[in-house]
């Protein structure tokens, strides 16, 4: 089979396409052919160096966080799934992962393909979705009413954290580029603060939620827009510093775990259309080192750059 592959950590063109033995499935596991691949902003940190200390890798690496594809091969004793079945993977920064045309999972890895949905679409939403579901329904566990601020609502965790958000009944602002704003009304922002135009934090509004993707600067500014005992929620981005006790308020920054439970909300959050994710780009298999450059640069503002894996 084909994948994308590095030997050391370093720059995006440590990553190269080669032809590398195709997995066989053991007892309870399944061999899917994959389809398309998410590429995320943990997949170039990993490839660089910088999260070595957190996810130790082996080499030579396979990276790609999640992907979707077809049921190729049974092991011994599987049952849940047969022969053909459309599906969506998870991986561990740690494991082989989904730039690759096969990956072998489990019963906990595995889930349909949401009804309606094609394979691009379902791989720029799972680890978006999966992220966004566990920061505002787990952790910050929004309620109908409350005033929720994303921070970065044009990207992917944050177009669909807005789509969610408002699902749950909140009032929705997020913070994006001017270029961004249209964009990030249509996914359901009620207002929207152009940081290269204003001050966020010279806003008047106060919320009960802020779910920061962008950490910094932003992230110290923030607190002084939460209401008192307000929640702050965030994805680790620009190294953060905790101000909840001198604001009276709640921080956290919860673990992305890929429990079965969390997939399967995810799914069925697309499959009711409340989730509808955005592709920034998509590109072959081949060009991985290309969309690993693009999300290093800074080059992709909205949505998910997504890999085409071609079929054996």
């Amino acid at each position: 089979m084909l994948a994308i592959q590095y030997e050391d950590f370093g720059a995006p063109d440590v990553l190269h396409l080669r032809d590398v033995a195709t997995p066989e499935p053991g007892p309870g596991e399944v061999l899917v052919d994959l389809r398309a691949a998410s590429v995320i902003p943990a997949d170039w940190k990993l490839r660089a160096g910088h999260l070595k200390g957190m996810f130790p890798v082996t080499f030579p690496k396979i990276p790609g966080r999640d992907g979707v594809g077809i049921v190729s091969k049974l092991g011994d004793g599987v049952d849940y799934v047969s022969l053909g079945d459309p599906v969506c993977v998870i991986a561990q920064h740690t494991e082989n992962g989904t730039h690759a045309q096969c990956i072998v999972r489990d019963r906990d890895t595995l889930v349909p393909l949401p009804v309606g949905m094609d394979f691009n679409h379902a791989a720029a939403l799972m680890h978006a979705g999966i992220c966004a579901w566990i920061c505002l329904v787990e952790d910050a566990r929004v309620q109908p009413g409350q005033r929720v601020l994303v921070q970065g609502g044009a990207g992917s965790i944050g177009s669909l954290g807005i789509q969610l958000a408002k699902h749950l009944g909140a009032h929705v602002t997020t913070t994006c580029r001017a270029a961004n704003a249209a964009f990030v009304r249509e996914m359901g922002a009620d207002a929207v603060l152009a940081y290269d135009e204003v001050d966020f934090a010279e806003t008047p509004d106060r919320f009960d939620v802020i779910f920061d993707l962008i950490g910094g600067d932003t992230h110290r500014k923030s607190y002084a827009l939460l209401k008192p005992g307000g929640h702050m929620v965030c994805l680790r981005a620009a190294p953060i510093e905790d101000l909840s006790a001198q604001y009276g308020v709640t921080m956290h920054v919860p673990v992305v775990h890929d429990r079965l439970y969390a997939i399967e909300a995810t799914v069925k959050l697309a499959e009711e259309g409340v989730f509808r994710p955005q592709i920034a780009r998509l590109l072959p298999l081949a060009e991985a080192a290309e969309a690993q450059r693009t999300l290093e640069a800074g080059e992709v503002t909205r949505g998910r750059v997504v890999l085409e894996i071609p079929p054996r």
